[in-house]
């Protein structure tokens, strides 16, 4: 079953976001991940929730979204994240297809 990522993401270092940005992509990539969603427009439907910029990565499962989430690529990209983004992201287990 899907996993998904999803982050809100403020860019405060458009340079240093880049290189972020280019780090973590094969760290996805070897965990399965493939981007669902990055950056595109968002239209607020309802409610106050409105990100800058919403990220979207979807996993084969739970395990392999957590093992690119611990995994030391994970981890280094991170680290060039520090001062470029402000980010809050959270795991969502998918749902059996209805």
């Amino acid at each position: 079953m899907s996993a998904y990522m999803i982050a809100d993401v403020g860019i405060i270092n458009l340079e240093r976001y880049e290189a972020y940005r280019l780090a973590v992509r094969p760290a996805i990539e070897r965990n399965g991940g493939r981007y669902l969603a990055r950056g595109g427009d968002v239209k607020v439907l309802e409610g106050t929730w409105n990100p800058t910029r919403l990220v979207i990565v979807e996993f084969p499962t739970l395990k392999q979204a957590e093992n690119f989430y611990q995994s030391s690529e994970f981890l280094a990209a991170r680290e060039l994240r520090q001062n470029a983004a402000m980010v809050n992201m959270i795991l969502a287990d998918g749902s059996e297809p209805a």
